[in-house]
């Protein structure tokens, strides 16, 4: 089996498993493999991670010339190129968790309520975007100077990793370590303060 085809397979493993673990909806997102120096595996515009097929992936330059004339390629193709011209990764996610675009609409960072969410995924770097797609790459690949992991804010995640169990291993952290702090929130409550003020009452 040829590297290009090894690769595809990859792809399509992890589409199935951010679909299985409702790390986004419809045809959100998207996934790249650096095939060689000069090269990508890429998913095309409009495919649905959790259904993906061979035709689904595409290759691409990474220099950008001959996937700017493929209208299949997905619209994040710019993003992707960016980070592999100027970082030493093998794959990238972008999708959208839902409990982490919720969070970040309305929180500014994620506080760190769990040893996890502190040793494996530290400051998350998040960035402030307007638009359905990416159209400043340039902001979210500097955001990844500091970060494997960084949140755009209202629109979804981009992680990157020798392999993509890292980088899903990352997403999945923050997707775990977002759903803690806002139950967390909703413990913190007054109503329930008071409740407990209550019982410690009734029992004494």
């Amino acid at each position: 089996m040829s590297r290009e085809e090894t690769l595809k397979k990859e792809i399509i493993k992890t589409g199935k498993k951010l679909y299985q673990a409702r790390l986004f909806a419809g045809r959100a997102g998207n996934l790249s493999a650096r095939l060689d120096k000069g090269h990508m595996l890429i998913t095309a515009t409009g495919s649905c991670l959790g259904e993906l097929k061979d035709k689904d992936i595409i290759k691409a330059d990474i220099s950008g010339q001959s996937a700017a004339k493929n209208k299949l390629v997905s619209s994040e193709f710019p993003l992707h190129r960016l980070i592999y011209k100027n970082f030493p990764v093998e794959r990238i996610i972008h999708c959208h968790p839902p409990l982490t675009n919720a969070y970040f609409a309305v929180y500014a960072s994620l506080k760190e309520l769990t040893l996890e969410t502190k040793f494996y995924l530290r400051d998350i770097p998040v960035v402030n975007l307007n638009t359905p797609t990416v159209t400043k790459p340039k902001r979210v690949a500097d955001a990844l100077k500091t970060n494997k992991l960084a949140v755009i804010r209202n629109h979804g995640v981009v992680a990157v990793g020798k392999n993509f169990k890292e980088a899903l291993s990352l997403i999945e952290t923050l997707e775990s370590s977002v759903k803690v702090a806002a139950i967390a929130r909703l413990f913190k409550r007054d109503i329930l303060d008071a409740l407990d003020t209550r019982l410690k009452r009734d029992l004494t």
